[in-house]
């Protein structure tokens, strides 16, 4: 579909800036060959630059540096950047995500896609799943750490040099590219609390060839394996503190559903001994082991089943080669991939007799609903004369029920970069392609399932064959891949002169062809996987970009950058993205710096493409039914063991509900835009003594996405059908009965549960984000005590607003709110004397309030007084940690280091809300290994 572009003022002036220095700089030019300058590729720019200090705000992170962080792997680095809001997937959750087995980033609170991830200047592949169904994202779990010489994160908006995505900021890693010898490095952390808690382990070899100016030639080759550890639930329930577990009373519980199983129902009415008829049935099923028999029911641990902390492992690959074709150019290659395997333990499936499921069968866009079976009179296992329900759990093979994420990455790109024709110039074609796989046995077939029960054909109680279980749970999943083929050129060359020095320009352009399926298997599309709805989307488009840009110091004190590109998919939608820039030097010591530009980010091609998906929403609060869920579950606790099972039971269908929802791509969708502008000023203390402070704000529009559940349950009166529910279900009427029995009150619901909400993909939100980004460097020379360098990092957010899309107003600040501090720092002091080096960083959070935002009703001070929380614990306090580093080179070929996190030992932070992640927080050992040859 082809869209007009309208060209906003700033773009139009953009533009016309940039022609009349083209044609001022005609005028002036020279030839380039009479001069040969030092020049460095900066990231957030396409000309070299002979000072890495610009008119944007830069932060690199050195090698050095990540090793005195400690990282072991990428997502550590970019995890201790200030700037890092913390709130993009991880692989660690990956048991109840669609994009199974990675993790991404996200700077400014703008998510996975207001952030461009670049390895060596160029794109990665994106992952073979999408973020949410929605986004696709660069997974940083594909990059290998250890060969990283540097990371330049530019915390601005770049879409005018880089294109789409990179709103929030860019993230470029920068690998060595020349290695000569062979490196050998091993790592291995545990906790210090319990030794299972963090441990990891990492090792490498690098091994290369060549000196690109005496041989002519360099190829290296970096291997590099990771491997975290896992831990049960279980494990870790002594471990936590009375505050958490009264807070999620689950985490202390066990399950009816067990084994043997516990038999469940009612005597018919019409009983033929009036003494039964219409009596609860609750009773254990012969065999349960004694330690089980609990309260006269027996019990099932569900949580020595599932896992508090997801095993991963990771193979990760970086190859490169360079060869001097003259004294003038270089060839390039570069071969990038990573094999990733996450595992994933959940609690092994029970039967739940008369419940019902409800969930899509995607190929026809029919609800589908289940219920779970009960043992019909004359089953094997049904010791009385009419049906019965047998609450029970499949523990036959539980190593058969994990969830396994599973990814393949690559990228290959050969090109040609040096100086021809008086240009630096820079030109790769390349291809790179992820390949995901979700898959997992957790899941009933309906019909399988349904016809073992009540055929006897699954025994229960017994050790049943593999073949049975494989038709009652089937494998189960989705696989996904994204691929990219790419050519690109830039060049950039001095084409004037100005009164501050050389008028520089660039040039270049980009094509690319991308393609995106994601397809769950057709057990899963047809219905058959009971509770479970699927995903078919494809995708596919065809990009070109064009793009330019100006370096005018108009005298020694001012200097301008101009930037402008223009992309289009071929028969769809455009985008062209200007870029303004300004540094003045009143004062040799003394840089004032501001930018203006736009940015934009393309749509996904889920978000975009064919088809649709399905999923179902877990956790999220009911306004109609959760307060008179907790007044029955308070009542139902008063009751015997089976009653306090079901007061958790009660709880969740009304303040922790899971219903299904469907959406669709939507073709004729717009880009976003934003609206990006920083102030700042760069300030030479002394010799020893920098610092910088910017200003940015980021406005951002147009953006993708359905409407919030929470919103969409919040409002549903005032929009009806975008929520239908069921009628209230015999389950419920049977819970209300019960309470009537215990307390002498009719509490009920007046409402059946969530079925179903239908949602496609539109421009309807917005976004505001600004804040303050300050950094202090400084460095001291000891003599013969060494060097002492002391750097402060801190990131304060003024604004964080998000659009409410049914009151068609920003929402609330939400700076100060759990999971948005106002202050996040870090204060690094690292000293170096011969041999030695030791650091010591010291990281810090500031206080929040308790609730997530204002629709977070039950951790607002009125609702943590319904609930018995104090008033001062209805905040989270603020956090500070200290993590020390330690290295000693002076073996032969070898390096040793030492890190201790949390070295002294600070608590995790006390909040009085379920859900929340586990308090475990303690020291972390960490030791390394380096050795060269």
């Amino acid at each position: 579909m082809s869209k007009q572009q309208d060209l906003t003022p700033i773009a139009l002036a953009a533009a016309l800036a940039l022609s009349g220095f083209a044609a001022q700089a005609q005028e002036g030019a020279k030839d380039a060959s009479a001069t040969t300058l030092n020049r460095v590729v900066v990231t957030g720019s396409n000309i070299k630059r002979t000072d890495s200090e610009t008119s944007q705000a830069l932060q690199v992170v050195s090698g050095d540096e990540i090793k005195a962080m400690g990282a072991l792997t990428v997502g550590d680095v970019l995890a201790n950047l200030t700037t890092n809001d913390g709130s993009a997937i991880s692989d660690l959750g990956g048991a109840n995500s669609w994009a199974s087995g990675a993790s991404g980033v996200s700077l400014r609170n703008l998510g996975t896609g207001g952030t461009l991830t670049l390895l060596n200047g160029r794109r990665l592949a994106s992952y073979g799943f999408a973020d949410g169904l929605q986004l696709n994202f660069t997974n940083i779990d594909a990059i290998p750490a250890n060969i990283i010489e540097r990371v330049e994160v530019l915390k601005d908006g770049a879409s005018a040099i880089y294109g789409s995505d990179a709103i929030g900021g860019v993230i470029n890693i920068i690998t060595k590219r020349d290695y000569s010898g062979v490196g050998v490095a091993v790592s291995a952390q545990q906790s210090l609390k319990r030794s299972f808690l963090a441990q990891d382990q990492q090792g490498s070899v690098t091994v290369g060839h060549g000196n690109l100016d005496s041989d002519g030639f360099n190829a290296y080759a970096h291997l590099e394996l990771y491997k975290r550890g896992s831990y049960k639930d279980s494990e870790v329930r002594p471990l936590l503190p009375d505050w958490y577990l009264l807070e999620n009373p689950a985490r202390g519980q066990r399950s009816a559903g067990s084994f043997p199983g516990n038999y469940t129902g009612s005597y018919p009415a019409d009983y033929k001994d009036p003494a039964l008829a219409g009596k609860r049935i609750n009773t254990p099923a012969p065999g349960c082991a004694a330690e089980n028999l609990i309260g006269g029911v027996c019990q099932y641990d569900y949580w020595k089943d599932s896992d508090a902390r997801p095993a991963t492992e990771r193979v990760t690959f970086l190859a490169g080669a360079r060869l001097q074709l003259n004294k003038d150019l270089t060839a390039f290659a570069e071969l990038q991939g990573a094999d990733i395997k996450a595992k994933y333990y959940t609690s092994i499936p029970r039967s739940n007799p008369g419940a019902v499921s409800s969930w899509y069968n995607s190929l026809k866009g029919e609800l589908q609903r289940f219920t779970d079976p009960l043992l019909p009179a004359g089953h094997p296992s049904n010791p009385y004369g009419f049906p019965v329900g047998l609450a029970y759990r499949f523990v036959d093979d539980p190593e058969m029920f994990k969830n396994v994420g599973a990814s393949r990455d690559y990228r290959l790109l050969a090109g040609v970069e040096g100086t021809a024709w008086g240009w630096d110039i820079d030109s790769a074609v390349g291809t790179m392609r992820s390949h995901a796989t979700q898959r997992q046995h957790l899941y009933r077939d309906r019909y399988a399932y349904a016809d073992a029960i009540t055929s006897g054909a699954y025994k229960f109680g017994q050790q049943n064959a593999p073949e049975l279980l494989e038709k009652m749970f089937p494998e189960m999943g989705s696989s996904g891949t994204y691929s990219q083929h790419f050519a690109d050129f830039k060049g950039s060359r001095e084409i004037g002169s100005l009164p501050g020095g050389a008028l520089m320009m660039a040039l270049g352009a980009e094509l690319r062809h991308e393609s995106f399926e994601h397809r769950s298997m057709d057990n899963i599309l047809e219905g058959r996987i009971v509770g479970f709805s699927g995903v078919d989307i494809q995708g596919r488009r065809d990009v070109a970009a064009i793009f330019t840009e100006f370096s005018a110091p108009f005298t020694k004190q001012i200097e301008a950058t101009l930037a402008l590109r223009g992309d289009k998919v071929f028969n769809g939608f455009g985008a062209i993205t200007p870029k303004v820039q300004l540094a003045w030097r009143p004062l040799r010591e003394l840089m004032l710096r501001g930018t203006a530009s736009q940015g934009f980010r393309a749509p996904s091609l889920p978000e975009t493409g064919n088809g649709g998906a399905s999923w179902f929403n877990n956790g999220y609060l009911d306004p109609k039914r959760c307060d008179t869920a907790r007044q029955m579950r308070d009542v139902l606790k008063t009751g015997d063991a089976n009653d306090k099972l079901d007061a958790t039971a009660v709880y969740n269908s009304g303040c922790s509900i899971s219903f299904p929802s469907v959406i669709t791509p939507n073709p004729g969708l717009k880009p976003e835009h934003s609206n990006n502008a920083s102030l700042g000023l760069v300030f030479q203390a002394s010799q020893n003594i920098s610092a910088s402070l910017d200003y940015y704000n980021i406005q951002r529009r147009d953006e993708i996405g359905t409407l919030d559940i929470n919103e969409v349950l919040t409002n549903e009166d005032a929009h009806p059908g975008l929520a239908p529910r069921d009628p209230v279900s015999a389950q419920d009427k049977d819970y209300a009965k019960r309470v009537k029995e215990l307390s002498g009150k009719d509490i009920g619901f007046a409402v059946g549960s969530i079925r179903t909400v239908g949602l496609q993909y539109q421009n309807l939100s917005k976004t505001k984000v600004s804040g303050l980004d300050l950094d202090l460097r400084s460095r001291w020379k000891l003599g013969e005590w060494g060097t002492l360098d002391v750097n402060l990092e801190t990131n304060v957010k003024l604004g964080v607003r998000y659009w409410d899309s049914f009151a068609a107003d920003y929402t609330e600040n939400r700076v100060g709110y759990r999971g948005t501090p106002r202050q996040n720092s870090v204060l690094k002091l690292n000293w170096a004397r011969a041999d030695w080096k030791l650091g010591a960083r010291v990281n810090y959070s500031s206080a929040t309030k308790l609730a997530a935002a204002d629709w977070d009703s039950d951790n607002l001070p009125e609702g943590c007084a319904a609930r018995g929380v104090a008033e001062g614990d209805c905040r989270i306090k603020a956090w500070t940690s200290t993590d020390l580093w330690l290295q000693y080179g002076g073996f032969k070929n070898l390096t040793l280091s030492a890190n201790l996190f949390n070295a002294f030992n600070q608590p995790s932070l006390i909040e009085y809300r379920p859900n929340l992640a586990l308090p475990l927080a303690g020291r972390v050992l960490k030791l390394a290994l380096e050795a060269k040859f």
